[in-house]
């Protein structure tokens, strides 16, 4: 509500005659002129503010933010990306006195996209150089067949826990009136399950649960007698030529794991100490931690927590057995 000159003057007066106390202010103002409309305590205060700063009862002119996105402009914001990529809209926005329309206009323009960031392990020094030996194996590999990783089974363990996760940044609620919906994510008794499963051409292998910690005696078990029932569907063609991925999990380097390995696939595996090495901290090669698990998390994890036979039943219609 904007008042006049003298209506605001009068103000100052008033609050100046209660020792700037303003909700005093308000009710003297108002029994004093009873024909005026009646300011408030905060609207005296912003007034008593902007007195005593600029040493005028006027309003302050707003000052408008550019809306022209000139030449000039288009490259200050470009500068402020260059500088520093994580800079948002709203920063530009605030640095620069450029409307945000107009700077998410203009990073358009100029086809920058807010890529997301990649959480990766820390690699350690020998790290980098192992991952370029795999690396140039893996071109030679490609080099003579270039369907040689269609025959590579890449496999991976993963937790699944009781609470899982909730993001409350995309999770919606649609409703006619507010249903309060609350999500518990602390239990007293939590569990977790440890699922094995794998990926070779276009076939998801498994899943497989694990009872318990996993071992090298239990890993060995489950070669032994769980594997050859998973991959059982796949065409002769596949199982003739497979090659088998370990991620080098302690469970995978036991004596036991490690011979079994090179007896039935002879020259064949990839791991720890095995015929080709597997560069340790390396997720970012494999299909199951880029593609697999994260699809399987998300299709688990988009209900609430669940009893741990429910959960199994989601993991199992997750991973589709027959076509990824």
């Amino acid at each position: 509500m904007n008042y006049t000159v003298q209506e605001l003057t009068s103000m100052i007066y008033v609050i100046g005659s209660c020792e700037e106390n303003c909700f005093l202010a308000s009710r003297v103002y108002a029994q004093r002129f009873p024909e005026r409309r009646h300011p408030d305590s905060r609207s005296l205060e912003n007034l008593r503010e902007r007195f005593n700063r600029t040493g005028s009862v006027a309003y302050e002119k707003q000052t408008r933010t550019k809306t022209v996105l000139n030449e000039e402009n288009a490259l200050a914001i470009s500068l402020a990306i260059v500088e520093n990529p994580r800079i948002s809209v709203r920063d530009i926005s605030r640095d620069l006195g450029i409307k945000k329309s107009s700077v998410s206009k203009c990073i358009k323009q100029n086809k920058f996209h807010p890529y997301h960031f990649q959480l990766h392990q820390e690699l350690i020094e020998n790290d980098f150089e192992r991952r370029i030996i795999f690396c140039q194996w893996a071109q030679n590999q490609i080099a003579e067949n270039e369907d040689f990783f269609k025959f590579v089974l890449f496999t991976d363990e993963c937790t699944f826990h009781r609470n899982g996760f909730v993001n409350r940044h995309n999770f919606h609620y649609y409703d006619t009136q507010n249903p309060h919906v609350v999500e518990v994510n602390h239990y007293q008794h939590n569990w977790s399950l440890n699922v094995w499963g794998g990926i070779v051409h276009n076939f998801v292998i498994g899943p497989h649960i694990f009872e318990g910690r996993v071992t090298g005696q239990v890993f060995l078990n489950f070669l032994i007698n769980d594997f050859p029932r998973l991959i059982h569907h796949l065409p002769d063609y596949i199982k003739n030529q497979m090659w088998l991925q370990l991620d080098g999990a302690p469970p995978h380097f036991s004596a036991n794991v490690r011979q079994h390995l090179t007896e039935n696939f002879p020259g064949q595996w990839i791991g720890r100490q095995g015929p080709t090495g597997w560069p340790p901290r390396s997720p970012d090669l494999t299909p199951m931690d880029y593609f697999l698990w994260g699809t399987v998390k998300s299709d688990v994890y988009s209900y609430a927590a669940t009893p741990q036979e429910d959960m199994v039943q989601r993991i199992f219609s997750a991973n589709n057995p027959c076509y990824a």
